[in-house]
């Protein structure tokens, strides 16, 4: 066991001279049993803040895998399904519309896969914001929906107001409600700028030169989270157990199967995509993951989850290849079987 924190501790080490300046936290369990809690502020950490339990790790595009937990949530109350069309719930998915394709066969697992093929002609997505609220009416839908993999934040801002259309709740709410509270993930939450003015974010580390970046209104399902590692943990195990923190089932393995089933592959690197998890089944994964480099990586047969937390955005002092590093992680896990 020593050999094997030793051998993913000197990964995630060389990871952080690659990503410098940068923190770290490597949290791994088993079974529920917690093996690993290591923390490493780096060689040139972004500023003076603590690097320890209480960190709030800014978690990026892990925020898509909490809003699959809360369709799934949805999903087990009747409340929706994961083929359920947006013209359901949104008037502007109820017309044709402009562009080469047909609005009204958008479903939610569409969006969910990034398959859908929702396009503003002119607008630019830069993977962190889309800029002021799009028009849903201007919406084009550019392939056939099911067919291209397109990482698109406009398609989780669309899925974000889908949620609320469907539910009248505000996004925000219902994930405190139906996941961060019941799943006990006390310190998980959006920083927006209101919030980062009061002090609310003394806790969070940075990641973009040196300064904590708020959490984008209307734009909380692809990303803007933060927590601390032992909250990502935890939401990694809940994963595994199908159990919340009180231990009532929260979702059964059929749903769950169905999400972590392939619905697209990118083709820039091959990488499957469920609904908003990666998936490795040559090695048994399923990864979460940001941009920031954190990510967490759940090895199901071993019941092993493994949480990498860094606070790095932006181009690493080397090329840095996304995919050979979620694979990295899992493999090293494994050898805590």
């Amino acid at each position: 066991m020593k050999n094997a924190e030793a051998a993913l501790a000197g990964y995630v080490a060389g990871t952080l001279e690659i990503l410098a300046p940068s923190s770290s936290a490597i949290l791994l369990s088993r079974a529920g049993e917690r093996l690993v809690e290591r923390y490493d502020r780096g060689q040139r950490p972004q500023s003076a803040a603590p690097v320890d339990a209480d960190s709030l790790w800014p978690f990026w595009s892990i925020s898509k895998s909490f809003a699959a937990a809360l369709v799934a949530r949805l999903a087990m109350r009747g409340a929706l399904g994961l083929d359920m069309a947006l013209s359901r719930a949104m008037p502007e998915f109820a017309e044709r519309g402009p562009g080469p394709f047909d609005r009204r066969k958008v479903t939610l697992s569409h969006l969910m896969s990034h398959t859908s093929g929702c396009a503003i002609p002119g607008r630019i997505e830069d993977g962190v914001t889309l800029g002021p609220t799009p028009d849903l009416s201007a919406i084009l839908i550019a392939t056939e929906p099911g067919s291209v993999f397109e990482y698109s934040s406009l398609g989780m801002h669309v899925l974000e107001r889908f949620i609320e259309a469907l539910t009248g709740s505000d996004y925000g709410e219902l994930l405190r409600e139906e996941v961060l509270e019941p799943f006990g993930l006390g310190s998980v939450r959006f920083l927006h700028e209101g919030d980062l003015r009061e002090g609310k974010g003394a806790a969070a580390l940075p990641c973009l030169e040196g300064e904590v970046v708020a959490s984008q209104p209307r734009q909380r399902c692809g990303l803007g989270l933060y927590g601390t590692a032992r909250d990502l943990l935890a939401f990694g195990e809940a994963w595994l157990s199908l159990r919340d923190a009180s231990g009532k089932p929260w979702c059964d393995a059929a749903l769950r199967d169905e999400i972590w089933s392939r619905y697209s592959t990118r083709t820039s690197d091959g990488s499957d995509y469920g609904l908003l998890w990666w998936l490795f089944d040559d090695l048994g994964g399923r990864v979460a993951s940001g941009a920031s480099y954190s990510l967490c990586a759940l090895l199901p047969r071993e019941n092993i989850v493994a949480v990498v937390a860094r606070n790095h955005f932006g181009p690493g002092l080397k090329p840095f290849d996304y995919r050979s590093d979620k694979r990295r992680i899992l493999e090293l896990a494994r050898a805590f079987r």
